[in-house]
């Protein structure tokens, strides 16, 4: 559900560069000599190759990881390697191992295993003429791809658990403040980008702490995963649930507007409120107050959250078992009262 998109461009740009940077770094006196002392073919080969390699790296510097860089950087190093063994022989195959390795740092998975495939069947094909040599070479380029590919497959798994580690909540599996912080800087680059609404709900569970206390923590933990299930079922695909801290939690409604994110506020209120069975009578009479806040032009979304806070203890106030939205809203609905509640307007 939730990732580190961000974190994993800014380490794949950073992998990038180095490759980028390495390419240049020995290409380029390569290139000068055999350009001065060495085959003009091989300068020839060699100091396009540095040049576009030196592109993808301002393109890395200005525009941070995209495609465009990935598969240049791939599909340079990789053809040139293949030219050169054309041009010197089998003694330059050595050149593609070391290109083969690279393409799995900039490449996918499965990407750099078929531009590698490609590239060993092209050297085979066009540069070896020993069946011995083929024979090894083709050997010895499967067994370092099989090892490559398996080993970046339990890299992707464990970035996967460490993601779900750094941003899922233990114990309702909700995402965690660090998920709830990726996402709501995502809805402000919306906003700003597009003019896309975005809305936060904030749930508090009324009089938790009596359930801690009279039924003990491991029930209070029970109470809130339950809720946590419950209000994740009536949510829309383009919501998001994350823990907020104790018994407080935070929906982050994306394209969402105040009257449509208090509707739904009211739908989990009804939710949670109606919700019977064979609890105690402590658990079965649980109630939630919600405060309900959209972004505005002129504030960060820690004020966003911050009114949320405020409707939120406004409905506590009120009598708990309440959704209440902060009274300054836009323009064209703020004759509407501070506090009001989409329940109390219902009726």
């Amino acid at each position: 559900m939730f990732n580190a998109q961000a974190r994993d461009l800014e380490f794949y740009t950073r992998v990038m560069i180095a490759v980028s940077a390495c390419g240049i770094s020995f290409g380029l006196p390569f290139a000068l000599y055999h350009l001065f002392w060495g085959s003009l073919v091989i300068s020839a080969i060699l100091i396009p190759v540095v040049a576009l390699q030196l592109a993808a790296l301002i393109s890395l510097f200005r525009r941070g990881f995209n495609g465009f860089a990935a598969w240049s950087i791939a599909i340079i190093q990789t053809g040139a390697n293949i030219f050169f063994i054309m041009e010197v022989g089998m003694m330059a195959s050595y050149w593609l191992y070391a290109s083969g390795v690279a393409n799995y740092y900039i490449l996918d998975r499965r990407p750099a295993l078929l531009v590698n495939v490609l590239a060993c069947l092209m050297a085979v094909v066009f540069a070896f003429d020993d069946p011995t040599y083929v024979v090894r070479y083709c050997a010895a380029f499967a067994m370092i791809n099989i090892f490559l590919y398996t080993f970046a497959v339990q890299l992707e798994k464990k970035n996967d658990e460490l993601d779900r580690m750094l941003t899922i909540d233990p114990l309702t599996r909700v995402g965690n403040r660090t998920a709830m912080d990726e996402a709501l800087t995502r809805v402000r680059n919306l906003f700003d980008r597009y003019g896309t609404p975005a809305t936060v709900i904030m749930i508090d569970l009324d009089h938790f702490k009596a359930i801690n206390d009279t039924l003990g923590h491991s029930e209070g933990d029970k109470v809130l995963c339950r809720v946590a299930d419950q209000v994740q079922a009536r949510l829309r695909p383009t919501d998001t649930l994350f823990r907020y801290g104790g018994e407080e939690f935070i929906v982050v409604a994306e394209n969402t507007s105040l009257s449509q994110a208090s509707f739904l506020a009211e739908g989990i209120r009804q939710l949670i409120a109606n919700h019977k069975g064979d609890q105690q009578q402590a658990e079965a009479d649980l109630t939630v107050s919600i405060g309900v806040a959209q972004l505005r032009d002129d504030e960060s979304t820690n004020s966003m959250v911050d009114r949320a806070d405020k409707a939120l203890y406004k409905a506590k106030s009120m009598g708990r078992n309440w959704v209440c939205f902060d009274g300054e809203l836009e323009r064209d609905s703020a004759e509407q009262p501070a506090g009001l509640s989409s329940r109390q307007a219902a009726g």
